[in-house]
């Protein structure tokens, strides 16, 4: 450190000191040689001031840039297309855990359909999958190679480039198994309301029913929940089911081709004719 230097990182001491002291408490000392104001203003706080503007500004004078640090190399490019707003709009309710169980098919869904996550969504995908390695291990595919290439440059993520190994007997995050028979799902289903047993502790399995059904029985299912009559023991469950059904129904016509929603809105049409009413129609648990 040159005599400059040293000078000028000792005058600052002084000036921070009297700062932090207040010039009311204790007069501002004279300045070093050299560092004396021109024209010495009558306020003493206004002094400390310029003084210091004066120190700061020489200190700051010269100063050799620090190196600058390596570049992260650019994310890679991913040559699938985006998938829809409405179907990312989805992914996010899932992610804030409104019908989670629908989020293996989500997935699913979005691979066969050669889409891609929107970039925004990446992180939290990498780290719901942190936490659970099945769900890392079947999200991977669809987020692409910029999910390793994120992994990398954000370390702090505290994921890997790739999904760690899963343990033999891990069980695979898949969508559940299609039922043989849908329509046979859907009277069950019907039948449990209308015996009350429909209660919020079958909730869970009941869920995991509407979420295996054929995608054509979905609008079957929703004509059954609006049409069941209300009671006190299964009303939360049939809200929350018929979320789920219209929610899911919503998921296949925005990641499967146009022509599974048309089959969709064709069985619905034939079950109920003013299906397109159906929403106004949805009781809600007080």
């Amino acid at each position: 450190m040159n005599d400059l230097a040293q000078s000028a990182a000792a005058e600052w001491a002084t000036l921070l000191n009297a700062a932090l002291l207040g010039t009311d408490r204790r007069p501002l000392a004279p300045a070093s040689s050299g560092w004396e104001s021109v024209v010495a203003a009558p306020d003493q706080a206004i002094e400390l001031l310029n003084r210091a503007a004066a120190v700061a500004t020489a200190r700051r004078a010269g100063v050799q840039p620090q190196e600058a640090p390596m570049l992260a190399a650019p994310a890679p490019l991913d040559p699938r297309p985006v998938c829809s707003a409405g179907a990312a709009e989805l992914l996010v309710l899932m992610l804030g855990g409104q019908h989670e169980a629908l989020l293996p098919e989500w997935i699913s869904l979005c691979l066969h359909a050669g889409l891609r996550v929107p970039h925004h969504l990446i992180p939290k995908l990498l780290l719901r999958g942190r936490r659970n390695p099945a769900l890392d291990h079947a999200v991977r595919p669809v987020l692409g190679p910029r999910a390793a290439w994120l992994a990398q440059a954000m370390p702090e993520l505290g994921v890997g480039a790739a999904p760690k190994p899963l343990p033999a007997k891990a069980t695979p995050f898949l969508p559940p198994a299609p039922p043989p028979d849908s329509g046979a799902v859907v009277t069950a289903i019907s039948g449990a309301f209308a015996e009350r047993q429909a209660t919020w502790a079958a909730a869970p399995q009941l869920r995991i029913a509407v979420a295996s059904l054929h995608p054509e029985w979905l609008a079957a299912l929703i004509l059954e929940l609006n049409r069941a009559a209300f009671n006190p023991v299964t009303e939360r469950t049939r809200v929350d089911l018929l979320g789920l059904a219209r929610v899911r129904r919503e998921m296949v016509a925005a990641l499967q081709p146009a022509a599974v929603a048309d089959v969709a809105d064709a069985a619905e049409a034939a079950h109920d004719p003013l299906a397109a009413d159906t929403r106004t129609r949805v009781r809600l648990a007080p």
